[in-house]
C-alpha cells in the first residue's frame, strides 16, 4: 500500500491539529493551576507603598521609564518570612520569566536593587507587579513615564 502525496499531506495537517489541541488543552491545565493574586487596593506602589499581608508594605522606589533601574522594598514584613519574590506584566501580556529575588536586610527590610521592567514591544506603560510572600499571592498595577 503506497500512500500518495496528497494522503501525507492530509496527515502531515491532521497531526498538526490534533499538536494544536493538545497544546491548548495543556495552557488550559496550566493556567488554572497558576495561584490567585490577592489585588492590592488604592495604593500607589511607585509613591507611598502598598499594603499587604498584616502591617507589611511593597513599594517601587525610583520607577522611570523602562530603562532606568529601581529598587524594590518591603517593610514591615513578619520576622518569620522565608522568601519574597516579585515579577512584572502587562493586562493580556506576558513579558516572559522576569523574577527578581528580595532578600532580607538586617534591618529587617527586603529589598531587590537594580531592577529593570521588562522591554515592551508595543510602548505600553500599564504594569503590573506581582509578588509573593512565601505562599502568599499579591498584585498592583502601575504607570511608567
Amino acid at each position: 500500500m503506497m500512500i500518495t502525496n496528497d494522503k501525507k499531506w492530509l496527515l502531515v495537517g491532521a497531526a498538526l491539529i490534533i499538536l494544536a489541541l493538545l497544546k491548548g488543552a495543556m495552557l488550559l491545565w496550566w493556567e488554572s493551576r497558576q495561584p490567585i493574586h490577592q489585588t492590592a487596593k488604592s495604593c500607589q506602589i511607585t509613591q507611598s507603598g502598598c499594603p499587604f499581608g498584616q502591617g507589611a508594605n511593597l513599594q517601587l522606589v525610583g520607577v522611570g521609564d523602562n530603562k532606568t533601574p529601581f529598587h524594590i522594598r518591603a517593610t514591615g514584613v513578619a520576622p518569620n518570612t522565608q522568601q519574597m519574590t516579585a515579577s512584572f506584566s502587562m493586562v493580556d501580556m506576558e513579558m516572559g520569566f522576569n523574577r527578581f529575588v528580595l532578600n532580607k536586610q538586617a534591618d529587617g527590610t527586603w529589598l531587590a536593587e537594580n531592577v529593570h521592567l521588562p522591554l515592551c514591544t508595543q510602548s505600553r506603560h500599564d504594569w503590573l507587579i506581582q509578588w509573593q510572600v512565601d505562599d502568599q499571592h499579591f498584585q498592583a498595577a502601575f504607570q511608567t513615564k
